[in-house]
């Protein structure tokens, strides 16, 4: 389906109608597993969301750390202060491309309305490395901040894959024994490998950002991760994990993205799970449209983002 003939409902903003028709569609997955064309499918993608930092309309710095032996970004925003909050960014990108500072619109709003700082982890890409490299670089860096900030609370924030990586995460902490995270943000978190999600089927063609055959791509991307496992394999695939014992967590997605079904089952066998956890649907948004401070949808999300962050 064409975008310029894709209906759209009424209670949209004129803006985000306006966004929904401008964009396109990520690489196709045989262009992100070529190498041959792979860098020219991250040069596409980076640019699509590297435009999206020109919406920030406040003043924000991001300034390149280690920690953990890990190389990481450092956010700042006008109303960064004495907080005993920081978080913990995991940006996506499908595990084949974006990283901290590329992804940076995604966090630096919620930063900025709740006055949290944040780190951002640059872990390494697929196929240049593979599972678990992501999760232990992650591990790295959530440990280290223990050890240099061990009076603030941590709230791990990731988005599309990183919001899998960060439920894979938390499963590994809690089964480990650490002191788990103050809470979680998951912004349309990619939690099955198998593609078993039903929006993949009701939603596909009306996802902007997503091409068909979403289901067998999201296979495909995730053997591409971790060839030698199984999908349903908890951290490959955290929604078939144990979910008792996780922190609270809010989990926000868009009505018209394929990963919908996702956070709608994660949530649900969370709740049964007794956690504390709270899902928020935008009527008619698209996949990460959090990145686009300029939607008056996305400053209701981050506005919603920086409340839970404050209340943990």
């Amino acid at each position: 389906m064409a975008l310029a003939t894709r209906r759209l409902g009424r209670s949209l903003s004129k803006r985000a109608r306006s966004r929904i028709s401008s964009l396109r569609a990520y690489p196709t997955l045989d262009t992100w597993m070529n190498p041959l064309t792979r860098g020219l499918a991250r040069r596409i993608a980076s640019q699509e969301w590297l435009k999206t930092h020109d919406e920030l309309d406040f003043v924000f710095r991001m300034s390149d750390i280690e920690l953990g032996g890990v190389p990481c970004v450092h956010y700042e925003t006008e109303t960064t202060g004495r907080q005993d909050r920081i978080i913990l960014y995991i940006h996506g990108g499908g595990l084949v491309s974006g990283s901290p500072r590329i992804n940076a619109s995604m966090v630096l709003p919620s930063c900025q309305l709740s006055g949290a700082e944040a780190i951002g982890v640059d872990y390494s890409l697929v196929p240049e490395a593979r599972f678990p490299a992501q999760l232990d670089e992650i591990d790295a860096v959530y440990k280290a901040l223990r050890r240099f900030h061990p009076n603030k609370a941590v709230i791990v924030f990731g988005d599309s894959i990183g919001g899998g990586l960060a439920l894979a995460s938390l499963i590994r902490w809690r089964d480990a024994g650490e002191e788990m995270p103050a809470g979680a943000v998951l912004i349309s978190p990619a939690l099955d490998g198998t593609g078993a999600s039903d929006t993949h089927n009701s939603v596909g063609g009306n996802d902007p950002l997503f091409r068909s055959n979403s289901e067998r791509n999201c296979r495909r991307l995730f053997n591409f991760y971790a060839p030698d496992r199984k999908l349903t394999d908890p951290l490959i695939s955290p929604i078939f994990a144990r979910l008792d014992g996780l922190p609270p967590t809010l989990v926000h997605a868009g009505t018209r993205e394929v990963l919908l079904g996702d956070s709608a089952r994660f949530c649900e066998r969370a709740r049964r799970a007794n956690i504390d956890i709270t899902l928020r649907l935008f009527d008619g948004m698209f996949h990460l449209f959090h990145m686009h401070w300029g939607l008056r949808e996305a400053k209701a999300a981050h506005a919603d983002i920086a409340s839970f962050i404050r209340s943990l």
